[in-house]
């Protein structure tokens, strides 16, 4: 999994960027670095960037899955804010005939996280403040650029990555899809303009 790399906005960019955008040729979202909270080694994994292209062939958590109770949070990490999701022990009419306490172990640290006294946007929080099995953290959540082509011919997108020096990676196009290119950090000027005059 690409190296997560984060650079401040540049306001030089902000006009071409404006007009990439107005056109169709990039687009913006929120992302950040997805993480998984270790239950039984109390230690945060990360998986790369919490892109769902990116992460639909990772690593499923037995302890999310249909009828246990989720809760999910805005929670402090490391100076900033991070979104958790975890498995909680409380009861719900949809749960599975055992409780997720007896067969997970509980997660320290996402209960750690969870019980601070400045988290925000709270849902299912446990009434004893206890996580179980592992977490899901996404930190660091910035705006991210991706380039698309609608109507690209084959093999265009992916010759044009080739071209670019931005720290990035090619999404395969799926199901009628085209393909995407998504920028690790801001894309450079040197980019912005070799996109402006290949497609703007």
């Amino acid at each position: 999994m690409a190296k997560a790399i984060r650079t401040n906005p540049r306001c030089t960019s902000r006009a071409t960027l404006k007009e990439l955008a107005a056109k169709g040729i990039l687009a913006s979202s929120m992302v950040g670095i997805r993480c998984i909270i270790r239950a039984t080694a109390d230690v945060i994994d990360d998986q790369g960037f919490d892109l769902w292209h990116l992460q639909r062939n990772g690593e499923r958590l037995p302890n999310f899955q249909v009828g246990l109770v989720e809760c999910r949070a805005w929670v402090s990490y490391n100076g900033g804010r991070a979104k958790l999701e975890a498995t909680t022990d409380t009861r719900h009419w949809n749960n599975p005939a055992y409780p997720p306490g007896s067969a997970f172990p509980e997660n320290e640290l996402a209960s750690r996280l969870l019980n601070q006294p400045d988290t925000k946007a709270a849902f299912g929080i446990p009434l004893n403040g206890l996580l179980y099995g592992d977490a899901i953290l996404v930190r660091d959540i910035r705006r991210h650029w991706s380039l698309t082509k609608r109507g690209a011919k084959q093999g265009e997108v992916e010759y044009f990555n080739e071209m670019l020096s931005t720290p990035r990676t090619l999404i395969e196009g799926w199901n009628g899809h085209p393909p995407q290119i998504f920028f690790h950090e801001e894309p450079n000027e040197g980019d912005l303009i070799f996109t402006k005059l290949r497609y703007g």
